[in-house]
């Protein structure tokens, strides 16, 4: 047995148990997911021609391989989300996690797509919870594209944990702030340098005209944010000695 067969076996021996029946449907399925991860751990590379020359099947031609991978990733009958909750939910049985967790929403951009995903921040590495991905032209999507995937999170993660949600730029949304204090979820959110600040007894300003001198951080508590005034919350301001251009404004 070579060194791909051994893979394809232990991970078939993984996945039966934990996949129930009724998500697959046929297990020639998850033989296609294990064959699938083979070839991406072996080859380094998500071209499915790569793949079929690792995986052993009956098939002779290489075409046949490909286009066996290529069938299962068009199969509108499997959902990656369903496929992956009773793995990821596995995972995280076995790990010690702290009382606070943070899980990071962001986005990537491959043209022509955009994908929104939220991790799970353990020991140093971003672990994938939910993602969705959209033909978008702009990184910065609105509050109703990813409200699914913060939904997702909600499912996954247990009850008792006290979550704390970090995100940039990109989410300065007043519907994500609402949420997230609707879900009794905490959060870090940078803004933008004209997201709008209302402190006590003074007009409404940009958060730009609060940040420090150079080399200088500043901690302003009790403030409200956006055009709604939604609070109260606390501001930090830094304006970096070596990067400052690069001024950092976050609230929570």
């Amino acid at each position: 047995m070579n060194g791909g067969k051994y893979r394809y076996a232990d991970l078939m021996t993984l996945l039966l148990p934990l996949l129930p029946s009724n998500i697959y449907q046929d297990v020639r399925r998850v033989q296609t997911l294990a064959w699938a991860l083979v070839g991406l751990c072996l080859t380094h590379t998500v071209r499915l021609s790569a793949w079929a020359e690792v995986v052993e099947s009956r098939a002779q031609l290489a075409s046949s391989r490909v286009r066996r991978f290529a069938r299962w990733l068009h199969q509108s009958a499997i959902s990656p989300q369903q496929w992956y909750q009773p793995l990821v939910l596995h995972a995280l049985r076995d790990w010690q996690l702290p009382k606070r967790v943070y899980v990071a929403l962001d986005t990537t951009a491959v043209s022509p797509f955009v994908l929104i995903r939220a991790s799970l921040i353990y020991e140093g590495r971003a672990i994938p919870l939910a993602w969705r991905a959209l033909r978008r032209a702009s990184t910065k999507v609105p509050f109703e594209d990813y409200q699914p995937v913060l939904e997702q999170v909600g499912r996954l993660l247990p009850a008792h944990l006290s979550i704390t949600r970090l995100s940039d730029r990109g989410f300065v949304h007043a519907q994500l702030v609402h949420y997230t204090r609707q879900s009794h979820w905490h959060f870090r959110l940078r803004l933008t340098g004209n997201t709008q600040v209302h402190l006590e007894g003074y007009p409404a300003c940009a958060v730009k005209q609060l940040c420090p001198a150079v080399g200088e951080a500043r901690c302003i508590h009790q403030v409200r944010l956006l055009g709604q005034a939604i609070g109260p919350v606390h501001l930090v301001l830094a304006c970096p000695a070596d990067h400052p251009d690069d001024r950092l404004y976050a609230g929570q």
